[in-house]
């Protein structure tokens, strides 16, 4: 048998590597399929993929500020575009970052000042989104940018910016502290219970982004062991989300193997015939996945039985023939008890008798007496 390669994470919690490949190899020809005929200018470059954490339950507390989380294979490089929003004066800040400590890939500084007078409304904030692939600020505003950016940034286009210490000692280079902002991808702690992390693009190689991806499990598992992980899933940008790893819920898992030879064995000692008896009780969980560690995926509720009973009854169809009023059924003949047999009897002969008597003599006085003309032309 051939040993899986997983990716070894802290505790006993373990992701198949193969699994990881599999679902990165089909984003990634969904999106290629998705974006054949899109503009090249902004077609790979605007695709990114993402894995998606579901937590154990809801964090105390949101933080502003991210963690950094180095990548191998960094999304952005020489040729992309960064923009960093500065502490005024702006005019300071240009100097350093462009002129004497430029780093490559920061094209446009912007201070305080400028980004409140011109990007006010949404269009032009929606502009500046769109222009620049990664912004980074200074960690000194960071708490200025949801009022600045508005929803623009942080929901629609989900560009936060990353905060960068700067150290404004004489002579002290900015630049590694930008550059390792821009080689890695934040982890924010959310305000619900599951959360999304950026592993790279859709452009990349799959070697590439599965190397991203086991770093990113390996540092999210680390510092969110208070708060275990759910499940873990890949998602590409406008793309339905693959799951990777899943926890095992309490109790062993159903073995529908270990089930079905041992139901066969059983009917075939009992009855000389292979196979499940129709009375058995079959317990019904779903089909199940794979998982890391020996563990399964299920994708139906527990607990549900369906026996031999239940089943004769779903067939026949009694109960639902009858209430829908489907089956013709004639109306049961009441039993009344002797005494109020001869009691009833009695009381309806006598009135029906006194009854049909006027009504007799009315008919015998109509039909002797002539009618009214007749009798008069007679007299006459």
């Amino acid at each position: 048998m051939v040993k899986q390669e997983a990716i070894q994470t802290e505790g006993k919690v373990k992701v198949k590597k193969s699994q990881l490949e599999k679902a990165v190899r089909a984003l990634m020809q969904v999106n290629a399929k998705k974006t054949a005929n899109a503009n090249p200018l902004f077609g790979a470059n605007a695709e990114t993929m993402t894995l998606l954490f579901s937590l154990s339950q809801i964090p105390d507390k949101k933080r502003i500020k991210p963690m950094l989380i180095e990548l191998p294979n960094p999304m952005y490089n020489d040729k992309s575009e960064v923009c960093f929003f500065a502490k005024d004066p702006q005019k300071k800040y240009k100097e350093l970052l462009l002129q004497k400590h430029a780093v490559p890939g920061i094209t446009k500084v912007i201070g305080m000042d400028k980004l409140k007078k011109n990007y006010k409304t949404t269009e032009s904030r929606r502009a500046l989104a769109d222009a620049f692939d990664l912004f980074l600020c200074d960690a000194r505003v960071m708490s200025m940018m949801p009022k600045l950016l508005g929803t623009v940034f942080y929901e629609k286009k989900l560009k936060i910016p990353v905060p960068v210490r700067l150290v404004e000692k004489d002579g002290q280079d900015p630049a590694p502290a930008l550059k390792k902002a821009m080689n890695a991808t934040c982890l924010r702690i959310p305000a619900g219970p599951s959360m999304g992390i950026k592993i790279g693009r859709c452009s990349m190689d799959e070697k590439s982004l599965v190397a991203n991806a086991a770093a990113v499990i390996s540092f999210v598992l680390k510092h969110m062991a208070e708060n275990p992980v759910q499940t873990i899933s890949v998602q590409a940008t406008d793309c339905p989300a693959l799951p990777i790893w899943r926890r095992a819920s309490p109790g062993d898992p159903f073995d529908f193997k270990k089930w079905h030879s041992d139901a066969s064995s059983s009917s075939a000692s009992d009855t000389g015939v292979s196979g499940a008896s129709d009375t058995e009780s079959v317990s019904v969980r779903g089909s199940e996945l794979p998982s890391d560690a020996g563990e399964t995926w299920s994708t139906a509720s527990d607990g549900e039985t369906i026996t031999g009973e239940s089943l004769s009854e779903l067939e026949t169809g009694s109960e639902l023939d009858s209430e829908a009023g489907d089956i013709d059924q004639t109306p049961a003949v009441k039993e009344e008890l002797p005494l109020m047999k001869g009691l009833r009897g009695k009381k309806k002969l006598g009135a029906s008798v006194k009854r049909a008597a006027p009504e007799a003599d009315a008919v015998k006085e109509v039909e002797m007496k002539p009618p009214a003309k007749k009798a008069k032309k007679a007299k006459a």
